[in-house]
């Protein structure tokens, strides 16, 4: 069900861009507008807003199949705290990564970083059900996931922290 109401915050949100109501360069972030001017609800906000209606279907297609999937394994409340923990603490660390790197100004937006947390929920999920057994069935999401984060203008770095970030704290919750 909440994955539904995610898809929902996030549909609504880029109509309210698509409208001109919301400037989603407002709403994206980068280090130097989180850090350095101090504008920290970007790291939540770059995650409900989209670009395009290709960029938003395939987020929202991805998170209702994974989030879904997710939240009936785990739970509704155990879900959400892998969504926003996934999303909050991953695009920090990918922030922090991007500035490591001299990368400071480089705008992100977009859920595929939360979804990439939830993603990391379901792989962990099927190696802790099936072993190594499992891989099989994780070969279609992961090369989606390596080949979308090669694609120009995707920001890989985010998805692969909010995954990690993800990853762990499925961890976690599996073995608490």
């Amino acid at each position: 069900m909440f994955a539904y109401i995610l898809v929902i915050i996030n549909v609504i949100v880029f109509i309210l861009i698509k409208t001109n109501k919301l400037d989603s360069e407002d709403l994206a972030s980068s280090y130097h507008m989180v850090f350095n001017r101090k504008q920290y609800y970007r790291i939540i906000t770059s995650a409900f807003a989209h670009e395009d209606i290709l960029h938003i279907f395939f987020n929202m297609v991805s998170l209702i199949n994974i989030g879904s999937f997710v939240e009936d394994v785990f739970g509704s409340v155990r879900m959400l705290i892998i969504y926003f923990v996934s999303m909050i603490l991953g695009k920090i660390l990918a922030l922090l990564i991007r500035h490591n790197n001299r990368d400071d100004y480089t705008m992100s937006l977009g859920a595929s970083g939360a979804i990439c947390g939830i993603l990391g929920t379901y792989f962990l999920f099927v190696l802790y059900i099936h072993g190594f057994n499992g891989i099989y069935s994780l070969l279609r999401p992961i090369s989606s996931l390596v080949i979308m984060s090669m694609l120009p203008g995707i920001d890989s770095t985010s998805h692969f922290s909010c995954m990690a970030v993800g990853m762990a704290i499925s961890y976690l919750m599996i073995m608490f």
